[in-house]
């Protein structure tokens, strides 16, 4: 008796394995891109919080009129310390731009919110 897998076998078995394949890889490249966007929030919360504890220090260069805002680059807060050096956009894959912009909005009297604004 000979020892071996038929052909009808090994081709059940390729089969079986494009279907787990067919079921597994997008599942996977959603997780992973579910995962890039979470990181990017967590990327811009980083620099948010960096503007938020500068202007903490700096409080006269906070906007005094509803509506007004202010702004400080990537380069600037990461020059006072108030950022890491090479913040990574996860979406490129490449550091943000030093001129990348975080801003402080004053909304009402007792409010302010915290943007960032992507240069191109």
């Amino acid at each position: 008796m000979k020892k071996g897998f038929t052909l009808a076998e090994l081709l059940g078995v390729i089969a079986i394995l494009g279907i787990i394949a067919l079921i597994t890889v997008p599942a996977i490249n959603r997780s992973l891109s579910q995962s890039r966007e979470e990181l990017y929030k967590t990327q811009i919360e980083q620099l948010e919080k960096g503007a938020q504890d500068y202007y903490t220090e700096h409080l006269d260069e906070m906007p005094s009129v509803v509506g007004e805002d202010a702004c400080k680059t990537i380069d600037e807060l990461q020059k006072n310390g108030y950022l890491p050096l090479d913040i990574k956009n996860p979406k490129t894959d490449k550091v943000f731009p030093l001129t990348t912009k975080v801003c402080v909005l004053k909304k009402t009297a007792m409010e302010y919110d915290y943007e960032v604004r992507e240069s191109e």
